[in-house]
């Protein structure tokens, strides 16, 4: 008579028992369960937390969702991922702390840009002004003034200021969305970790 595991799981000792719970994604649910009634039966004591993640984890492996944190539900790519509000306010200040340290380097070792090839900018004279208008009209001379400020933004001292202002803008927009995504994972967590919430 072949030997099943119903009568196998009584002969066998407690530590092999255990390693029907340690790494039960190999066995069949019949015998973890047998596994599990024999621990108990012989005086060890494990949680009905435990119990359950384990059931829930070999449901979910048979019916194809491997994926799946046993206890949330939320697939397990999405928890590899996620992070709590402590991780963003520390990514936020290092972001804060690298960026305002380089826009400070920046400001104190930048030197002034020379001045154009000609020694002088012809947009600074009404003649250069009045004949831009003439080609162009008055959107022309705002057009020009627009991209020379926007240049300006990149040299220089001014480069160092631009750089704060960037990481100040982007620090926040981070731990903004970071934060409001974390918020709607624990909501969701939780929704699905209560009794009336889905599985």
């Amino acid at each position: 008579m072949a030997e099943t595991f119903q009568t196998r799981i009584p002969t066998l000792s407690d530590s092999e028992l255990e390693e029907y719970l340690r790494n039960y994604s190999k066995y069949e649910l019949e015998a973890v369960e047998a596994a599990l009634a024999e621990l108990k039966k012989r005086g060890h004591r494990i949680s009905d937390d435990e119990i359950n993640s384990v059931r829930i984890s070999i449901q979910n492996r048979d019916a194809g969702d491997l994926d799946r944190d046993p206890i949330t539900g939320i697939p397990l790519a999405q928890n590899r991922f996620r992070i709590g509000r402590q991780q963003i306010r520390k990514i936020a200040i290092m972001l804060l702390v690298l960026g305002l340290g380089s826009a400070t380097t920046i400001y104190f070792t930048a030197v002034e840009t020379p001045a154009g090839p000609l020694g002088f900018d012809p947009l600074d004279s009404k003649k250069g002004l009045r004949e831009l208008e003439v080609y162009g009209g008055q959107a022309n001379v705002f057009s020009v003034e627009i991209q020379q400020w926007f240049s300006s933004l990149w040299h220089g001292r001014t480069l160092g200021v631009t750089v704060g202002v960037l990481t100040v803008f982007f620090a926040l927009v981070f731990w903004f969305l970071a934060s409001h995504q974390a918020s709607v994972d624990f909501d969701r967590s939780e929704n699905q970790t209560k009794p009336g919430g889905k599985s």
